[in-house]
């Protein structure tokens, strides 16, 4: 693991602890005590992979990032990973949902919405719950919530100002009839 230092205009990176200790003791000069370069050594030794800033006495701050760049040109174009995740932290697959998975057929949609009526005198909105209900062709329920979503939406009897419910909320149910 290396780190990269800021202080101002002072930037770096180093490949271990103890030049780091040496660099923050010839830009700090008299500021840098015993108790800061114990906080800088456990925050470099810890499993942590965050950005850490350090407050000095006279308010100034400077930052340590942990990174796998080899040299400051390499952490300033490919950032602190160097191009590469950190062992680890892997990388996430991106995760489908049950509301994604293709299952065609007819389903029985049911989605409760907050429909916003106009007073015609005072153009001030109330709003109130509405049940929207349907049996339709989808591939999947997600298909189903952005179809009934759509046309609620482009309906010219229902008010732009109108609030849909999130795929997973209570308010939308859609419950496969038939494939």
């Amino acid at each position: 693991m290396n780190y990269y230092i800021r202080y101002f205009d002072n930037e770096e990176v180093f490949n271990n602890v103890d030049e780091l200790v040496v660099f923050l003791s010839e830009i700090l000069h008299g500021e840098m005590t015993q108790e800061l370069i114990d906080e800088v050594v456990g925050f470099c030794l810890d499993k942590t992979n965050f950005p850490r800033h350090f407050r000095l006495p006279n308010k100034t701050t400077f930052i340590i990032i942990k990174t796998n760049s080899q040299t400051l040109e390499e952490f300033k174009t490919r950032g602190a990973n160097g191009g590469v995740f950190p062992s680890n932290s892997p990388v996430k697959e991106e995760q489908k949902s049950a509301y994604d998975e293709i299952v065609p057929g007819m389903y029985d949609v049911s989605i409760t919405f907050r429909r916003a009526i106009v007073n015609p005198e005072t153009r001030k909105c109330l709003y109130a719950d509405e049940i929207f209900q349907v049996q339709m062709l989808a591939e999947s329920q997600r298909h189903c919530y952005d179809v009934v979503v759509d046309y609620l939406r482009n309906n010219p009897e229902v008010d732009a100002r109108s609030q849909y419910p999130s795929i997973r909320s209570n308010n939308f149910q859609a419950t496969l009839i038939q494939q």
